[in-house]
């Protein structure tokens, strides 16, 4: 690489991310700023990152379960548990990684629910919970929605929303059926014995998943959504009381919490650059990259709210980071001590070596932090969350970032072994030429 070239691309690359960290923290005190003459608000970044009810607190609902159709206890312990995980799912579903649902008492179940500030948006987060029926045209009752239907979500579908539902394996067939047997008819959404809407059979459903269509917005889909969500519990309840939560950590933590991370990542930095030098330059810069990238991709990703279990996901994600890193550089140290290859050349070698450990070692991080997002519990399901996010972004800057960055260098520098903290053992004689 030219010299002039890794000046323009140091100095592109420069701006971009200075750019970006001037776009994460309010510079005028406030969560957003108006854009120019027009009617949009651009958020600060780290404004846009939702927090979990440990540290910004929320809202709770509790709800009464109508137990008296389940002839055992066990029965009823049974539809408890499957409304509990409907609901876990439903919320989850929306973004809310954090929030928390259990059981209170023989027959109340409680809902807590972090960056939810109002009785109003609560309840239209979960719907009034209903009894769910899906009718033909005379009446008989085809589908139940506590058995048969898993969610309804609002989706794009041929340029305007509609509403998708998804059944389950018993639903799947029940449906397929009911809609074999009505093509050209109409089968009707009942909750709580309300018609709320009357579909038209086009055709035979038989995979589980139907689209209801209407050239409806997203805001009447969504509604529409909610309401059939409401009845896919497994009992029917009653909300009988909703309150604040307080948060248990506060704001103090959570800027302190910032700053230690901050404090962290510099000795980390300085720590690289002392023992590694050039190369340390290189890896401090892409780790500033990363942390960038990680900061913006938690206010992007709609799953993600911060917490004490997601800030140690991210927490090990950076230490993952350097470690890379470390890997590459120890490989390219090898390369040249002990091969006596060419700075370029031990550099070039180095990394490809090196991207084989980082995947290996990577790949089984992901496929854990995977398992524990659909098998996890609520905190652990935020951690993981977190943890794949820093792990996908520290491979791409070890892997990309890292490289060009010591590319960019070596079209300045490629001979000095003191600049790179490189040694040619005595005896080994050195190859000359190479290329990166």
């Amino acid at each position: 690489m030219s010299k002039t070239k890794s000046i323009i691309i140091i100095v592109i690359l420069a701006i971009v991310i200075v750019g970006m960290m001037l776009m994460i923290f309010p510079l005028n005190g406030e969560d957003s700023f108006a854009i120019g003459n027009t009617n949009y608000d651009f958020k600060w970044v780290s404004k846009a990152i939702k927090l979990g009810l440990d540290l910004e607190g929320g809202m709770y609902a509790v709800y009464e379960a109508d137990l008296s159709e389940f002839g055992s206890q066990e029965e009823a312990d049974a539809a408890m548990q499957g409304t509990i995980a409907n609901l876990e799912s439903l919320l989850f579903s929306k973004g809310y990684t954090e929030a928390t649902v259990t059981k209170q008492g023989n027959d109340q179940i409680r809902v807590e629910v972090p960056s939810v500030e109002d009785t109003e948006s609560l309840m239209a987060l979960l719907g009034d919970p209903a009894e769910l029926e899906f009718r033909d045209e005379s009446g008989n009752v085809l589908i139940e929605g506590s058995k048969h239907l898993e969610s309804a979500t609002a989706t794009l579908y041929e340029g305007s929303y509609a509403i998708s539902l998804q059944f389950n394996d018993e639903g799947t067939a029940e449906f397929a059926t009911a809609t074999t047997n009505n093509i050209g008819k109409k089968i009707s959404i009942f909750i709580n014995d309300q018609e709320v809407m009357a579909p038209t059979v086009n055709t035979a459903i038989t995979d589980g998943k139907a689209i209801i269509t209407g050239q409806y917005d997203y805001k009447t889909a969504n509604e529409y959504a909610i309401k059939i969500n409401a009845g896919t519990f497994a009992v029917k309840l009653s909300p009988i009381q909703t309150s604040t939560i307080s948060p248990t950590l506060g704001e103090n933590a959570l800027k302190y919490g910032i700053m230690a991370g901050l404090i962290g990542l510099a000795v980390v930095m300085l720590i690289m650059i002392i023992r590694y030098r050039g190369l340390g330059i290189a890896s401090a810069f892409a780790l500033v990259i990363y942390t960038v990238l990680l900061i913006y991709a938690l206010a992007i990703v709609p799953w993600v709210q911060l917490t004490l279990p997601s800030i140690a996901g991210v927490i090990l994600s950076i230490g993952m980071a350097v470690d890379a890193n470390v890997i590459i550089f120890e490989r390219i140290r090898d390369e040249r001590r002990f091969m006596g290859k060419a700075i370029p050349s031990a550099v070039n070698t180095g990394f490809k070596k090196a991207i084989i450990a980082i995947i290996d070692s990577n790949v089984t991080t992901i496929l854990g932090s995977i398992v524990m997002i659909i098998f996890g519990a609520t905190a652990i399901k935020s951690f993981a969350i977190t943890l794949l996010i820093g792990v996908l972004l520290s491979m791409f800057t070890a892997i990309f970032i890292t490289r060009l960055l010591v590319k960019i260098e070596l079209s300045f520098n490629d001979t000095n072994d003191l600049f790179y903290a490189l040694k040619v053992e005595e005896g080994v004689e050195e190859e000359k030429g190479g290329k990166l």
